[in-house]
């Protein structure tokens, strides 16, 4: 196993730079501050709720949940926290929501099951409960601290631009789908537009689907369709039918999502086939890629995980199935450059942040990365009940 893991850092032509925690740096000024405005109230929301008032999601719509919303965030923090979201991403436990930083928190009243990046907020997936029993609405939450509910099927899992004040989704129409693009801090939509595909990979009722610029992506058989959301065009479509993977108006495509493409006209920019591993069966490459939000980044993983019920990792796999790996790591290769860097991990550890920094969460602790560097930094987050989890990860039923 100790050869396999030398393998790939072959390929790694930088090592990370040492961690450094900066919790007592970055946060101490911000304590004092706080501190001196220990008697406000907290923020009234958009959603004109006052702190104690229950806001009813979609009570038109079935048994929607109930939420009683408040937040940190005053008007004098939007700059700031907007400039944290950015670099340092969102992470949630239970009800409460945090942008970047413990200080900056909205709380929601109920389960947030997922959280996707917006260029101003998130558009976060809720549920009374987290037994997957409970109806799931979707609610966009800005770095002001603003609620606002946003009007998707509740099955469904949007696609948003984390570049970009906009989501966008698929329902079926007739024989075939109709694209719906959203103003996410609104709600308005924007554009629709009906297409037709063959579609039986993913077992959903609708293809997946992402977002990115002028474009949406959608995960039909075969390839990868590429439209232009503002005119409904299909444009050149991208190799490989997969889960889109898309930000900065890039996709991957190809085999094991290992090429990054340069939509509009399908231009293959960097390939990170190299780094597959061969997998149990001894006959196939693998790997996983993943696009960073902004499109600068791929992050290659050469792990599969065991998990508990309570979706904790127990074991680390190479490839699929095969050995048990004790010192996994993943590989975050610069679009641009094909430069590349090595960080301890496997297929779990790491997610984004809207400007495409590495994050991951170990207890309490939140770390983000800077993916050209592999320079780190650390805060902590309170105790509390449950696991803490980053935007861009589906954690519930």
């Amino acid at each position: 196993m100790t050869d396999v893991i030398e393998q790939l850092r072959h390929h790694a032509q930088a090592e990370p730079v040492p961690e450094l925690d900066l919790d007592a740096v970055m946060r101490r000024g911000r304590r004092v501050r706080r501190r001196r405005a220990a008697g406000r109230s907290i923020a009234t929301l958009a959603v004109a709720a006052v702190v104690g008032t229950a806001v009813v999601l979609g009570s038109d719509r079935g048994a929607a949940p109930r939420l009683e919303v408040s937040t940190s965030i005053t008007a004098s923090d939007v700059d700031l926290v907007s400039a944290a979201y950015r670099t340092g991403g969102a992470f949630s436990r239970g009800d409460m929501l945090w942008f970047s930083d413990p200080d900056y928190a909205v709380e929601l009243g109920a389960t947030i099951q997922l959280m996707y990046y917006t260029a101003e907020g998130v558009v976060a997936g809720v549920s009374d409960d987290d037994a997957g029993d409970a109806r799931r609405e979707y609610v966009y939450v800005g770095t002001d601290g603003s609620v606002r509910e946003l009007d998707l099927p509740g099955k469904v899992v949007p696609g948003t631009d984390a570049q970009a004040d906009r989501l966008a989704y698929l329902t079926k129409e007739g024989g075939g789908y109709r694209i719906h693009v959203v103003e996410a801090s609104t709600g308005r939509e924007l554009a629709t537009h009906e297409f037709d595909a063959p579609y039986s990979w993913a077992g959903w009722d609708v293809p997946p689907i992402g977002l990115t610029g002028d474009f949406v992506v959608l995960g039909v058989d075969d390839a990868q369709r590429v439209i232009d959301w503002r005119t409904g065009e299909r444009v050149a479509d991208v190799p490989q039918g997969q889960l889109p993977s898309t930000g900065g108006g890039r996709a991957l495509g190809g085999e094991r999502a290992g090429v990054t493409y340069e939509l509009g006209d399908s231009t293959a920019l960097r390939t990170t086939s190299d780094l597959a591993v061969t997998d149990e069966s001894g006959e196939h490459p693998w790997a996983s890629n993943d696009l960073s939000p902004d499109g600068r980044f791929v992050q290659t993983t050469n792990t599969t995980v065991g998990v508990d019920g309570q979706g904790r990792v127990t074991e680390v796999y190479r490839g699929i199935g095969g050995d048990v790996v004790t010192d996994p790591v993943v590989h975050v290769t610069d679009v641009a450059t094909g430069r590349r860097i090595t960080l301890p991990g496997h297929s779990h550890t790491y997610g984004w942040t809207p400007d495409g920094r590495l994050m991951r969460v170990d207890g309490t602790k939140v770390t983000t990365c800077d993916a050209a560097s592999g320079a780190c930094t650390s805060r902590t987050v309170p105790d509390g009940d449950g696991a803490i989890h980053m935007a861009g990860r589906y954690f519930g039923s």
